[in-house]
């Protein structure tokens, strides 16, 4: 089970923080090799391996009544 501390460590990676340039984003994504994704629909943009990673690494929510 994965819980949401960690699940936040990686949407960390993912995404650039708030604080981060999109500079710094752009050259930390260089920096590992790593390939970056301009979302046509909401111009976000985002590291396009560590967004893959995030997505197979989401939270499952805690069963009622088990």
């Amino acid at each position: 089970m994965v819980t949401e501390g960690q699940y936040a460590e990686k949407m960390k990676v993912a995404y650039p923080t708030s604080e981060e340039d999109l500079v710094d984003f752009l050259k930390r994504c260089k920096i590992s090799n790593s390939p970056t994704m301009l979302c046509p629909r909401c111009s976000v943009i985002f590291d396009k391996e560590a967004a893959r990673n995030v997505e197979r690494f989401k939270p499952q929510s805690k069963r009622k009544g088990k």
